[in-house]
């Protein structure tokens, strides 16, 4: 009778140990969890590698940014506004 006191409340505290341990890591950001992890998400490269490159991919979309052609003298519009006279100058070709 007296393992069962023993043994029962230690049971108990490893289960709460236990809980609160997979559910710190459960909630922790990912920058501070560990490699167990990330080693088991990499089990998605094996059995289903075109979800992985998919999943990639929209990881490097997070990080694009806009691209915008440079500004060149062709870019430039060829009339000019004048808005204090009213006035619009189209060039003639030569």
């Amino acid at each position: 009778m007296s393992t069962v006191w023993v043994v029962g409340p230690a049971a108990v505290v490893l289960l709460v140990l236990a809980l609160w341990a997979g559910h710190r890591t459960l909630t922790s950001p990912r920058a501070r969890t560990g490699g167990v992890r990330d080693a088991m998400g990499n089990f998605i490269d094996v059995f289903d590698p075109a979800r992985s490159r998919a999943d990639l991919d929209l990881e490097s979309r997070k990080n694009q940014g806009a691209l915008l052609p440079s500004p060149d003298d062709d870019d430039r519009p060829m009339w000019t506004v004048d808005l204090h006279r009213n006035r619009i100058t189209i060039p003639r070709h030569r």
